[in-house]
């Protein structure tokens, strides 16, 4: 089944925003073995709207659209689409209801402009939206479900969870047959795509409806293997067969597999082993403390640190010696250590992670360049001292990234998460 993904908004085709809709729709499709086929998106236009739709109905099975369905002028899709369907526009009462309680609940009265978006087109399936007014529809053209969503992530993300998942697994299922699709995403940091592709070479070769892709998805890397296959136990087969060759390869550098990133990885391993962590950040400016409670119910594990841009204040907060600074410089294994010890002792934390370094543009030296970056944690037992030295001359922004999630590497691997 081929889909077509259809972003609307002037603001998307003046780059005024990022379009994540599209990434999300597509991943979720993908997980119901859907493939998009094409994402496009058009302006605020009546015409190029209606052409859109005319271009994406005729080369697809399945179209879902987002954006258009608000309370202004400019929000077309329901006139659009309602139109080329030749149907009149009705007001959905389930979503006028909500509305309206909505509205009496900040004491207003609901307005001609606050029901355009409890719009949809006459004898629409209505995919309603627990988190916000706009209620999705669905209209089909011939054969060709057209799905349209608001333009709001969160309520995209609610729609779907509400139903529409489950709508356009329907579909799928009723679409005939196609091929079942196996797949397994591995992620990896600290290691690049030229490395793994070359640890991996001819790993799927002769496997019938094997693929293997690489996704760099800075700092880290997303290995992904798909096996097609109209027998879905025999893909499954396959896929577990490839799986453990894969691992065979590379499992030491796989930090996790499918959605879900280091920060949220190593915070649930830091939750489960019990142990609570303190950073020192000076380069970093407070990014490794971002990421570690990035996940929720971080309280259990994340109890705070220092963020140290002066000397003075690694003096004074942290404890590092004047004559350390003097001998090895701000940015050495030698102060990394002793800042990483410090907010260990001062918090009273399992481990101690600190980070000193120069992130640029400016402030390299020939010793150190732009972009030299030492870190260490601190703990009991094996983590005592562990340390690393990053040496990544590009910007500045790319630099403080790789740092806070070596920083977060350093730590999982101080707790037993490999090497």
């Amino acid at each position: 089944m081929f889909a077509e993904i259809l972003t609307i908004g002037d603001e998307l085709t003046r780059g005024e925003i990022v379009d994540s809709n599209s990434a999300w729709l597509a991943a979720r499709l993908w997980d119901l073995d859907v493939t998009v086929r094409w994402m496009t998106s058009c302006r605020d236009d009546e015409a190029d709207l209606r052409a859109a739709l005319a271009t994406a109905t005729a080369r697809v099975d399945l179209v879902i659209a987002s954006g258009g369905l608000g309370p202004t002028e400019d929000d077309l899709t329901c006139d659009v689409v309602a139109a080329a369907a030749g149907v009149p526009i009705s007001i959905d009462e389930t979503a006028r209801a909500r509305l309206e309680m909505f509205m009496a609940s900040r004491g207003r009265v609901v307005s001609e402009v606050n029901l355009r978006q409890t719009r949809i087109p006459t004898g629409a399936r209505v995919h309603p939206n627990p988190a916000g007014l706009a209620p999705g529809f669905e209209v089909a053209f011939g054969a060709v479900p057209v799905v349209c969503l608001p333009g709001f992530p969160r309520e995209i993300h609610a729609i779907w969870e509400a139903g529409l998942g489950a709508r356009v697994d329907e579909l799928r299922r009723g679409h005939g047959t196609a091929p079942h699709i196996a797949r397994c995403v591995y992620r990896i940091f600290g290691r690049a795509e030229s490395q793994l592709s070359e640890a991996l070479r001819g790993l799927a070769d002769g496997v019938p409806g094997a693929t293997i892709h690489y996704q760099v998805k800075f700092p880290e890397v997303l290995v992904k293997l798909v096996v097609r296959d109209p027998d879905g136990a025999a893909a499954a087969t396959r896929l577990a067969a490839l799986d453990a060759e894969l691992r065979a390869r590379v499992g030491p550098w796989i930090y996790g597999l499918g959605e879900d990133a280091l920060p949220l990885v190593l915070g649930r391993a830091l939750l489960a082993a019990g142990h609570r962590v303190a950073v020192a950040e000076s380069c970093t400016g407070g990014m490794v403390g971002a990421l570690l409670t990035e996940l929720p119910g971080s309280s259990g594990y994340f109890v705070g640190g220092a963020i140290v841009y002066a000397n003075d204040e690694k003096v004074r907060q942290l404890g590092v010696a004047l004559d350390s600074l003097a001998a090895h410089g701000a940015v050495s294994e030698a102060v990394a250590i002793e800042m990483a010890r410090g907010v260990r002792a001062r918090t009273g934390a399992d481990l101690g992670v600190a980070v000193t370094g120069i992130a640029g543009p400016g402030g390299g030296t020939a010793d150190k360049p732009v972009g030299t970056v030492w870190l260490a944690v601190d703990g009991p037992g094996d983590a005592a001292a562990r340390t690393f030295r990053l040496q990544w001359p590009g910007a500045r922004d790319q630099v403080r990234v790789l740092a806070s999630w070596w920083a977060l590497d350093l730590i999982r691997k101080a707790i037993g998460g490999g090497r």
